[in-house]
């Protein structure tokens, strides 16, 4: 047997390796993208009606008159149209004995009001001042907006004039929830004002949770929480319904017989429950509407992320050019917008993933400094009864982000895409 009694290496030469390789080691590290990103303080209660309203607040906002406010429903009655309908037209004249807007009204006191839908989840939310004089007037406009609603007929049938159904995502939702009475579809033309109102009513007893964002005081939080519960008087908790079922198998649909110009797609995902898990959803998403816009030569394309309870899921449209149909006709019959997730580069390569990680780093600072992200998080991402809870992610999304490896990301993704649920709708008009 060969047999050495010298070491490998001389110690000088031994010397100059651990030199090197610490030197490795610390140019590796200072090359690296770290962040520190700030835990915001979390504070609960509840309104007279009960409704959980949770507070966020920074240091670094103390200073600020920006407020962020969002009333979070989970109403997923039938006619899901129906429910959109009524929050779209809750932003128009819906103030009693006024043809004002309610933004026309909030204008004026440092105020604006929006609202949102998804099959997963309805929000009204408002951007507001905490400076006494605006944030008393703010809160009285709010309550008497939403206790003392009134849809007018004229808005009613302009709206409807001027509304075009997104007959690509309405299919796509059918598809992916057959089973739900979420997908039963309604025509937006028999819509009556009593039908707004009654459906209103019932969505203001389906209400999931507050959140409120910004710096508050001891002048400023007394006022709000009264305000909170005077606007609130007409809602109640509601629980999450779990009818939801997921398609079972992949699928394809056509509307349309033309050349392809848009594909939409959609897929359900496992309830994240770490933060891991949403940065894994974050880079994934980028990367595979980077690589279907690469496919389709597209500049159009889009990414939702819906991380509510009780069914995730994630929904996409990428618009196809023309010149690239008319370049390659069979396109149209043989493209599909899903790429597999190893087959993506932030799968397979680490310098991918890297750089991927490496601008959602760059973002968290300036991101986890603005009071509509926090509102966001705890609307949509960790909310109440949720596996992520909101104080997890305060606590842990920092030492997560800095920590997140491709390795992590690997197994994340594997566990948390449901491959069986996902649907296609190709659009050739």
């Amino acid at each position: 047997m060969f047999k050495r009694d010298k070491p490998l290496f001389s110690r000088p030469v031994l010397a100059v390796i651990i030199v090197v390789t610490t030197l490795a080691v610390w140019l590796l590290n200072l090359t690296s993208t770290r962040v520190d990103l700030a835990t915001p303080n979390i504070e609960t209660w509840q309104t007279a009606s009960g409704i959980p309203v949770y507070w966020l607040a920074q240091d670094d906002w103390e200073g600020s008159d920006k407020l962020s406010l969002a009333i979070v429903f989970n109403s997923n009655a039938e006619s899901p149209q129906l429910t959109a309908a009524t929050l779209s037209l809750l932003t128009g004249p819906t103030l009693p004995l006024s043809t004002a807007t309610i933004n026309q009204r909030l204008t004026p006191i440092a105020a604006a009001a929006e609202t949102r839908y998804s099959v997963s989840q309805q929000q009204i939310s408002v951007s507001l001042s905490n400076r006494p004089q605006f944030l008393a007037a703010t809160l009285n406009v709010l309550s008497a907006w939403l206790n003392k609603t009134q849809f007018k007929e004229a808005a009613l049938q302009s709206w409807q004039r001027h509304q075009r159904n997104d007959i690509g995502q309405q299919q796509l939702m059918l598809q992916l929830f057959p089973n739900s009475v979420l997908a039963t579809p309604s025509s937006v033309q028999q819509i009556t004002v009593q039908q707004l109102a009654d459906r209103f009513d019932l969505i203001k007893q389906q209400v999931s949770h507050i959140v409120i964002t910004g710096a508050l005081n001891d002048n400023t939080i007394e006022p709000l929480q009264q305000g909170l519960n005077a606007l609130t008087q007409s809602m109640q908790q509601g629980s999450v319904n779990s009818d939801r079922q997921l398609a079972t198998a992949p699928s394809s649909s056509e509307i349309g017989d033309q050349s392809l110009s848009a594909v939409y797609g959609a897929l359900g995902i496992a309830p994240i429950t770490s933060v891991t898990d949403w940065l894994t959803l974050q880079v994934w998403a980028k990367d595979s509407l980077q690589a279907q816009k690469k496919r389709f030569n597209s500049q159009t394309g889009q990414w939702q992320l819906h991380l509510e309870s009780p069914q995730a899921f994630v929904n996409w449209q990428i618009e196809t050019p023309q010149s690239v149909l008319l370049a390659d006709p069979a396109s149209s019959q043989s493209h599909t917008s899903w790429i597999a997730p190893d087959q993506l580069p932030s799968y397979q390569e680490q310098a991918a993933f890297s750089a991927l990680k490496d601008q959602l780093l760059q973002q968290l600072p300036a991101l986890s400094q603005n009071p509509d992200w926090w509102r966001a998080i705890a609307t949509s991402v960790a909310m109440p009864k949720s596996p992520l809870s909101l104080n997890d992610f305060a606590q842990h999304y920092s030492e997560a982000a800095n920590s997140f490896t491709i390795e992590q990301y690997r197994q994340h993704l594997e566990q948390l895409l449901i491959p069986s649920s996902r649907q296609e709708v190709l659009i050739k008009l």
